[in-house]
């Protein structure tokens, strides 16, 4: 499977350390060419997304047409999630 990113997940690969950028990049690896990984469906306002556990960090991600990974968001594992549905739910006026 082809994996692409929304900015933010892009932005996050970019900040991280060589060693920590080099154990996502595996995870996602794995998770692109067999579907392997600490992977999980996401339930309530998140069902659709799975996410992937890798140390302490986890990364919402969608599959589209069976044939895309689509890195929605990536956070520390106490931040990802309230975070992301903020993201999803947009700006307040």
């Amino acid at each position: 499977m082809k994996i692409s990113a929304s900015d933010q997940a892009q932005r996050w690969l970019q900040s991280l350390p060589p060693d920590t950028k080099r154990r996502v990049r595996l995870a996602l690896r794995a998770l692109a060419i067999n579907g392997r990984g600490d992977i999980k469906a996401l339930e309530a306002e998140l069902a659709g997304f799975y996410r992937l556990r890798v140390g302490g960090y986890r990364i919402v991600y969608s599959v589209q047409n069976d044939q895309t990974i689509r890195l929605e968001y990536c956070d520390l594992r106490e931040f990802v999630y309230e975070r992301f549905v903020r993201f999803l739910k947009g700006p307040v006026d």
